[in-house]
């Protein structure tokens, strides 16, 4: 039956869809990866190990931070555990992409310079565009019909940019001011801390959980 369950886990994400276009790809909970490696580090060390291998192939349905994070975190406890070759081999993992995180460079932005890529194209999401790139730009007001103002609404939302907007209704038509800020910077720097943590505590030496 351990086997069985094994040779079934969730693998290649788009395989489902080209053999099933009706089929949603499966969703993993680090629940079901914990009781996995649970139960198969008591019956097969073997079997557990080709499962953590299973799993480390396919990180878009297996993600680091959104399953095997969490797993990590919440097996780091049991010794028994700790001490198998498949939580080894996720722990290496978990620590490698936090480390990798944590090395990269965290500075506020110099000045105004924002991302400017967006999907659309079209001349109004063009000068928004060049407004996220210019670095002595704030602000940017642009008034026009309603339609045009949604559609760039929507190219920042799309997009997520660093921008607040809100309407200015005085005058016809309103327009719509926008006005950068650091939401990116400020995420990362929340992620960073984020990763300290969960480097600490996956960082207990094996032996003293």
């Amino acid at each position: 039956a351990a086997t069985t369950l094994v040779e079934a886990l969730p693998g290649n994400p788009t395989q489902a869809t080209l053999t099933d276009p009706w089929h949603r790809p499966a969703h993993v909970e680090p629940d079901f990866v914990v009781n996995l490696l649970i139960a198969l580090g008591h019956l097969d060390t073997p079997l557990a190990d080709q499962a953590a291998n299973h799993i480390l192939s396919w990180p878009q349905t297996y993600g680091l931070d959104t399953v095997l994070v969490p797993t990590v975190l919440a097996l780091n406890a049991r010794v028994a555990i700790r001490e198998n070759t498949a939580f080894r081999s996720l722990r290496a993992a978990c620590l490698d992409h936090l480390r990798a995180r944590i090395a990269e460079p965290l500075v506020p932005p110099q000045d105004w310079t924002r991302d400017g890529k967006l999907i659309c194209r079209c001349p109004h999401c063009s000068e928004l565009s060049l407004f996220l790139c210019a670095p002595d730009r704030k602000s940017w007001t642009f008034k026009t019909a309603e339609a045009e103002r949604r559609h760039v609404e929507n190219s920042i939302r799309r997009s997520g940019c660093d921008l607040e907007f809100t309407t200015d209704k005085s005058g016809r038509p309103y327009s719509l001011i926008c006005t950068k800020n650091q939401a990116s910077y400020e995420r990362r720097a929340q992620q960073r801390k984020k990763d300290l943590k969960n480097v600490a505590q996956i960082e207990v030496p094996l032996g003293k959980a």
